[in-house]
């Protein structure tokens, strides 16, 4: 039996290490871990979350198909529910990328014994960018997925160097140097979004109102270099 993934969790679920065991941080109904096993992705994936009423979800999914003996439910927060080396993969979807980087640094003796990370922040992608170049990290493949009308940015990094200029934390080393399909109607959307909001605050006068609109302005016009020099 296949588990139809939304396109987000096939952006990160193609981006996982092949043949090797994974673990799912934050599996919510183990729809991610399911179809990593049942697609011969994985041979063996830990699915965690800190909750009991999704990992019981889960636990009803995996027993429904049998897969027991494949899929390792734990209760916990973050990796500390994992031991170093169990998953050469460890993949955690939909969080902020602030909490993504904190659940990074509170576990490095698990992290030192990873060989990839696959991650999809909702929100503050630049920022784990920036972790992840700066504590011994690379990103080696970056997607887009439009999903229900929405845009979620997909990284998988190894261990490795990088540098970063602040235009490649904010919008993707790889996906500026190798344009993705959708890149350029999603910086679109977010620009049409900030043009939005800075109309709306044109009629606001108060200090913090004026220096928002400043901020969104500078931000705009970055974002407008930025497109003007995707390749066509």
């Amino acid at each position: 039996m296949q588990v139809k993934l939304s396109n987000r969790l096939a952006s990160v679920a193609k981006l996982v290490l092949p043949g090797r065991s994974a673990a799912d941080i934050g599996t919510d109904h183990g729809y991610l871990a399911v179809h990593l096993v049942v697609s011969d992705i994985c041979p063996s994936v830990i699915a965690t979350d800190y909750s009991r009423g999704p990992l019981e979800m889960a636990s009803q999914l995996v027993g429904l198909l049998s897969l027991d003996r494949q899929i390792d439910l734990r209760l916990g927060e973050g990796l500390k529910v994992l031991k170093p080396g169990e998953a050469t993969t460890i993949c955690i979807a939909g969080m902020g990328g602030f909490t993504i980087r904190d659940i990074l640094i509170a576990s490095p003796d698990v992290l030192a014994k990873t060989q990839r990370l696959v991650l999809q922040p909702q929100r503050n992608a630049a920022a784990l960018r920036k972790y992840l170049a700066d504590n011994g990290w690379k990103i080696i493949a970056e997607e887009i997925a439009l999903d229900s009308g929405f845009y979620y940015e997909i990284m998988a990094a190894e261990p490795g160097s990088m540098s970063l200029t602040d235009t490649e934390a904010e919008f993707g080393p790889l996906l500026l140097r190798q344009p993705h399909p959708l890149l350029e109607q999603y910086l679109s959307l977010k620009l049409a979004d900030m043009e939005a909001l800075i109309g709306r605050l044109s009629d606001k006068t108060s200090p913090d109102a004026l220096e928002r609109q400043k901020v969104l302005i500078e931000s705009a016009e970055h974002l407008r270099q930025v497109l003007a020099k995707l390749p066509k």
